[in-house]
């Protein structure tokens, strides 16, 4: 007779909102799937399905706070617009803040750099962002790298553009619990 090792799958979280940028939100989503994380995507309302800057869409499996945060191994906050939409819920900044606070990936690209700030991640941490919210960051604290198109810092994973979403993906699935 033979035992059936069953491992349960890391979890991944994807945050979305509209105005998303498209790649930020499904490249991600995708990778992670391919590395067998279960990936769910995160927004306001179970359910709803929330448009990127072009159009594409995203349908949240779930609601901020019905995620523990406990056992996110990895959670991507997209740019776009969809940030400045995202900092103003309680309950997401909540969920990035404790998902940090467990030790789990944090990662935000481009204008996300917004989210890390509204949940008080950042301060001393070295990060990178689009260019537009360098200022954001550095007021919050962090130790801002404009040359560095992707930054690691512990478990924090920051990068500039879309252009730059292979090796932010790289760097999170190589620190990836």
């Amino acid at each position: 007779h033979h035992t059936i090792m069953s491992q349960e799958k890391k979890l991944a979280v994807v945050l979305a909102e509209d105005l998303y940028e498209d790649l930020e939100l499904h490249y991600p989503r995708l990778r992670l799937k391919e590395a067998g994380f279960d990936v769910l995507v995160a927004g306001p309302a179970k359910g709803a399905t929330y448009k990127s800057k072009f159009g594409y869409w995203a349908k949240a499996d779930v609601e901020f706070k019905e995620i523990d945060p406990a056992k996110v191994s990895v959670l991507v906050i997209p740019g776009g617009f969809a940030p400045d939409r995202l900092r103003r819920y309680p309950d997401c900044l909540d969920l990035v803040k404790k998902v940090n606070d467990h030790g789990g990936v944090i990662g935000h690209i481009c204008h996300a750099a917004w989210v890390a700030i509204s949940a008080k991640i950042v301060k001393g941490k070295k990060a990178t962002c689009f260019m537009a919210v360098k200022d954001d960051l550095i007021n919050a604290g962090a130790l801002y790298d404009g040359d560095a198109r992707v930054v690691v810092d512990g478990n924090q994973v920051s990068a500039q553009t879309p252009e730059d979403l292979p090796g932010f993906m790289a760097e999170i699935l190589k620190i990836a619990k």
